[in-house]
């Protein structure tokens, strides 16, 4: 039997690899997360871990996806326009490969995040730089799936580019750049995914709606017990949020105007 390696990963000491395996607390969305990896599989995306199924012990057993992520404080690479281009692009064919599985949804299924109108998508819903695998400096593959659930595309865009411009507060320890150039990369990356003119129109709204909804789940989770959503409450993660909320509603002219 391999030996099991502890993963660094949202849950501290929970997520461990056995040869080329991840095994990670299963929860009751996992079923359902599971299928559309199959899918994506089947469609010939394979930038995702390959499903194999549960343990005796509720856990998932799921391909360990090569390369290496990253955590915040984000490394000088990850802050170039190459980087945005390319996880927007890479995004932009995760959602097209996704689209076909949304008309084969029988709406009894369960995810961690709550379906939102219009369903146009299946929303990653935490696309960020650590769920994002790089194999020679460029993003290959895509992990993490607990967040998955319907939507449509601009809200798993906006939450994009929040976490890779990244398009946060100066009150924000992970907060790199002015104003100017957090909206000059958010522009890169809505190129280069191929967003509307609508959808930039939209894009502060949705961000600040996004984020609000994170804060709620959070401090839900966390007022319910959940220890590791305490934690990031008591941490000061939700009052970051909302100072970035404020941020992108003080400045959502000057954003619109320069992503169009």
């Amino acid at each position: 039997m391999d030996i099991l390696e502890t993963l660094d990963g949202g849950r501290d000491g929970k997520i461990k690899k056995s040869g080329n395996r991840v095994i990670r607390p299963a929860n009751e969305w996992s079923y359902d997360i599971h299928k559309f990896l199959s899918f994506l599989i089947d469609e010939g995306f394979s930038s995702v871990p390959v499903p194999y199924g549960f343990t005796e012990q509720n856990e998932e057993i799921l391909s360990f996806v090569p390369g290496t992520a990253y955590n915040y404080p984000l490394p000088k690479e990850f802050l170039r326009d190459q980087m945005l281009i390319l996880s927007a692009k890479l995004l932009k064919k995760y959602h097209e490969a996704g689209t076909k599985y949304v008309g084969k949804l029988s709406g009894n299924e369960k995810w961690m995040l709550p379906k939102i109108e219009p369903v146009e998508v299946m929303c990653h819903g935490d696309y960020a730089p650590y769920n994002v695998t790089l194999i020679d400096g460029k993003p290959a593959g895509i992990i993490d799936f607990d967040t998955l659930h319907p939507g449509p595309a601009l809200w798993d865009i906006v939450y994009a580019v929040y976490r890779w411009v990244p398009f946060t507060s100066p009150e924000n320890p992970d907060h790199y750049d002015s104003l100017n150039e957090q909206i000059r990369k958010a522009k890169i990356f809505l190129d280069a995914y191929g967003a509307s003119q609508e959808q930039r129109e939209e894009l502060p709204k949705m961000m600040a709606k996004r984020l609000t909804a994170l804060v709620d789940f959070m401090t839900s989770q966390a007022d319910s017990g959940n220890e590791d959503f305490a934690k990031n409450c008591n941490d000061g993660h939700a009052k970051i949020y909302l100072s970035d909320i404020s941020y992108i509603l003080s400045n959502e002219s000057s954003i619109i105007k320069g992503i169009k």
